[in-house]
């Protein structure tokens, strides 16, 4: 394919607009005497075009050939100009039809570069990626693509679900010998069909998904094919046609600030594998779900919808994971992703390989605020240096209820000495929220803290549970649709799903101020009987045949609050 380019102008081209052709000429010898500074100029009565091949894109004339002023001699030049312009070493090769520079019987002017330099010669055609480098690559072939199909239940109506969608995510090779593959919960969440596809492969394989963390967002899955895991063909090593086993990447603890970052996966935006880097900006305790606060790990590079569950790699070369990216800041931020650390994922881990199933996060069972104020400290007996946060709530049904009591101060937790502000030593330089030690227990542990009452220190020990909250916080795991219609009347219990459906919009985020106040406060409230609940009247049937009849979906409690 040939592409022809124009080049000067032509002093009639000023008054005739229908010439399509563009004259280019060189200034005389007489004018510049100096042919080694000679350059384009329009030339009056004569039509020069200048013809690209396709493969100028590759392989481009220098640019020294665009003043080679023998490139536009013709027979019919001055002998003058002719002697000016054989001064100047002549190109043999920028003049055959090879390169693209003839245009049937017009004058010879070599091609400008348009596309940079030229490339060396001998480097006609690109040469394939060194095998050593490709090895380098080998934890990018324990990316997977996940593929799942959703139906979502339906908060507003529970009678019914939401419509079914499709989404993708990212996952990676944690086990080779057990066959686990790990993504983030909400990835997989509510999925009717799950399938994965690894690098290298067109075929997508059906997994299944073995254990869900909702409150830590993680999620483990398998797949029972074998040519999944051995390559093209089942072979144990692959075959020249596609790629081999694949193989488990590690995880390396909580990085230090400023470390590389490396996200791979599969964000919207195409259909193959990608990676950007950054770097850690910053530790901090991060929303992972509506009951649970955990250890989270800034990064400033891109995720996008499409890497969740995909491994931020510490160390690509050797495979070595720092945590699994699953959201990013949206609003008027830049550059704000978290990924969840190695700590989170092996309680998650933990607790698989104990009982079969992830249990969630301890809840410490209290409440506390800052104790900044001089004054207040004072007033409750704080020893001069002391540090520590006042109590202000005692969930009634959790046994801290027998070993806290309110307006007591919080001086230690496992043996961590709390600040004013509520802080733990972390690292060096680094401090983190209290909370992250009490979470860092799993279900049924002890805990241990150092209190101080009335002026008195004293120990406690208690065991740790999860928070039975009054209005439910997470689906599928404390709560889940249901509804009891007596009369015409249809009543719905009263959930965080329930009011992001309702409350949410399109976006499903929870607008406060549009929830009416007795429902709002109820949020804030502690369960005080283990059958509490709130309800509430979603809608009234007035055309209610039978006013005795009813259609029960789930027993009403015992203990309504309306």
């Amino acid at each position: 394919m040939m592409r022809s380019l124009v080049v000067g102008h032509s002093h009639t081209l000023l008054h005739s607009v229908h010439d399509k052709s563009l004259g280019v000429r060189r200034r005389s010898a007489q004018r510049r005497p100096s042919p080694s500074s000679a350059c384009l100029q329009p030339i009056c009565g004569r039509r020069v075009r200048v013809v690209l091949s396709a493969s100028d894109s590759v392989n481009n004339t220098p640019a020294t050939a665009i003043n080679n002023t023998s490139a536009l001699a013709d027979s019919e030049q001055k002998p003058q100009q002719a002697a000016a312009s054989e001064s100047i070493p002549q190109q043999s090769s920028m003049l055959s039809s090879d390169n693209g520079l003839i245009d049937g019987g017009e004058d010879y002017v070599p091609r400008p570069n348009l596309f940079g330099p030229s490339m060396p010669s001998g480097a006609q055609h690109l040469q394939p990626i060194r095998p050593e480098v490709r090895q380098k690559s080998w934890a990018l072939r324990s990316v997977i693509k996940v593929f799942s199909t959703k139906v979502e239940p339906n908060y507003g109506q529970p009678w019914q679900m939401l419509p079914q969608r499709s989404s993708t995510a990212s996952a990676f090779v944690v086990s080779t010998e057990k066959r686990h593959l790990l993504t983030n919960a909400h990835a997989v969440s509510n999925a009717t069909a799950v399938y994965v596809r690894r690098p290298g492969m067109a075929r997508k394989f059906r997994a299944q998904i073995i254990c869900e963390g909702k409150m830590c967002d993680l999620a483990l899955m398998t797949v029972e094919d074998d040519a999944f895991w051995l390559g093209p063909g089942g072979s144990s090593n692959g075959t020249a046609s596609g790629p081999g086993p694949l193989k488990p990447l590690n995880f390396v603890d909580v990085p230090e600030l400023q470390v590389p970052i490396a996200v791979a996966g599969y964000p919207v935006g195409g259909d193959s594998l990608s990676v950007t880097k950054g770097i850690v900006s910053r530790l901090a305790l991060v929303r992972y779900s509506p009951a649970a606060r955990l250890l989270g790990i800034q990064i400033d590079a891109a995720i996008n919808p499409g890497n969740s569950g995909g491994p931020a790699f510490a160390d690509l070369e050797t495979g070595s994971v720092a945590g699994v990216a699953f959201s990013k800041s949206t609003g008027n931020v830049d550059n704000i992703g978290y990924v969840i650390p190695w700590r989170v994922i092996s309680h998650f881990y933990e607790e698989y390989e104990a009982i079969g199933s992830y249990r969630g996060v301890p809840s410490p069972g209290f409440a506390t605020q800052d104790l900044e104020n001089p004054a207040q400290k004072k007033y409750f007996k704080v020893p001069e240096g002391g540090s520590g946060v006042l109590v202000v709530r005692v969930d009634p049904l959790s046994d801290a209820a027998g070993a806290i009591k309110e307006n007591d101060v919080l001086l230690e937790a496992e043996g961590f000495e709390v600040a004013d502000d509520g802080t733990v030593e972390f690292r060096e330089d680094e401090r983190l929220e209290y909370g992250h030690v009490i979470r860092s227990q799993h279900v049924g542990d002890s805990l241990h803290l150092r209190l101080l009452r009335d002026g008195q220190e004293l120990c406690v020990k208690y065991t740790l549970g999860l928070k039975d909250h009054l209005v439910p916080l997470v689906h599928g795991v404390d709560c889940s649709p249901s509804y009891y219609i007596m009369g015409g009347l249809v009543f719905c219990p009263l959930s965080s799903p329930f009011l992001e459906m309702v409350f949410g919009g399109a976006s499903r985020r929870l607008r406060r101020s549009d929830i009416p106040v007795p429902v709002l406060s109820a949020l804030n409230k502690d369960k005080v009987r283990r059958q509490q609940q709130v309800v509430v009247l979603v809608h009234v049937y007035h055309n209610f045949m039978k006013p005795t009849h009813y259609l029960q979906h789930s027993a009403p409690p015992r203990d309504w609050q309306l």
